[in-house]
């Protein structure tokens, strides 16, 4: 009997959990067993295949030779599906050949998961056809290559074998520029004569240095937090003199020195002779009444770069001679 007792107690403990067990399920109802961690951007991405993609269509789209426009016909195949081949565009409507410069990504839209509409700017040179009346004397002379450039929707659709075009693409007008620009993100224009002449001077020799690939010399404008570049190759274009500059006070940081940004354009020549103006960001700290760079503006790879020259090593002074150019701030 005492055995019976036993197991009998023993099976009700055990009901009675159950009972609790389902309970307690009951008042807390549905839960989540299974739960996702995304780790990082979310965001869906638009490879770089479907761009290129998009960009070869454009070069296709936009070149033909006025004798041969079919040939245009037979290369847009290879891209869509459902729309015919010529694309709106006639042999007989043709008024002369076009020939792509260059296509470039100007922007992406993600429609839905299977629609991408890439806008591609595109450049190309057209060689109108002679006049027909004056062929027709032997009199017609060649016209003069006329530029084009077009913004053009390439619509993508996303098939299981790869994008495809099923629609007519579709030309918008020129992008436009900005207009209201807030300034108030510029910092603090600095207005001292003596930190102004400093930061052309700065401005003047690191320039000219990178310019024709100096890269032992840059070592000395680099502050000691910096790795300066091992090597940097001679640019195809001669520096010859500073222009312009204007100096701004960063933001502060807590606990961190002032840091400035200095606005340089610099004129440089071509082989040929041609002048340009190139502006300069360089950003840049200041100790001991020296000024040192922080940054140029171009990621600089590891296997480029060594530590900077130690201080003790630095040229004393940053004082610009009397040869030096003058400086003008800017007024922006």
């Amino acid at each position: 009997m005492a055995g019976k007792k036993i197991i009998r107690s023993i099976f009700w403990v055990f009901m009675s959990l159950l009972f609790i067990k389902g309970a307690i399920s009951f008042a807390q109802g549905n839960r989540t067993i299974n739960q996702t961690i995304i780790n990082g951007n979310d965001a869906p991405v638009i490879t770089d295949s479907i761009k290129g993609f998009a960009v070869d269509f454009a070069t296709e789209y936009f070149t033909w030779d006025a004798n041969y426009v079919a040939e245009r016909s037979t290369r847009l195949s290879n891209f869509v599906k459902g729309v015919d081949t010529e694309m709106g565009l006639k042999s007989l409507d043709v008024k002369g050949s076009s020939k792509v410069t260059s296509a470039e990504i100007y922007s992406t839209n993600l429609l839905d998961p299977d629609h991408i509409d890439v806008t591609v700017v595109v450049w190309r040179d057209v060689q109108p056809l002679p006049d027909q009346l004056e062929a027709a004397q032997a009199k017609a002379t060649t016209p003069p290559v006329v530029k084009k450039k077009t913004y053009m929707i390439v619509p993508v659709t996303l098939a299981a074998e790869g994008p495809v075009i099923q629609e007519y693409p579709r030309f918008v007008s020129n992008q436009q520029k900005g207009d209201t620009v807030d300034s108030s993100t510029n910092g603090t224009t600095v207005g001292d004569e003596d930190l102004l002449q400093k930061s052309n001077a700065l401005a003047d020799s690191f320039l000219r240095s990178w310019y024709e690939g100096n890269a032992s010399q840059l070592r000395y404008f680099y502050a000691e937090t910096v790795k300066s570049p091992n090597t940097i190759p001679k640019s195809d274009y001669t520096y010859e003199a500073i222009d312009k500059v204007a100096v701004y006070k960063n933001p502060a940081q807590a606990g961190q020195a002032d840091t400035y940004r200095i606005e340089a354009n610099v004129i440089v020549e071509s082989d040929l002779g041609e002048p340009f103006t190139n502006t300069w960001k360089l950003q840049v700290t200041q100790k001991d009444g020296r000024l040192y760079v922080l940054s140029n503006g171009i990621q600089l790879s590891e296997a480029s770069e060594v530590p900077a020259v130690p201080e003790s090593l630095s040229p004393a002074s940053e004082t610009p001679s009397e040869s030096s150019p003058p400086i003008t701030t800017s007024t922006d």
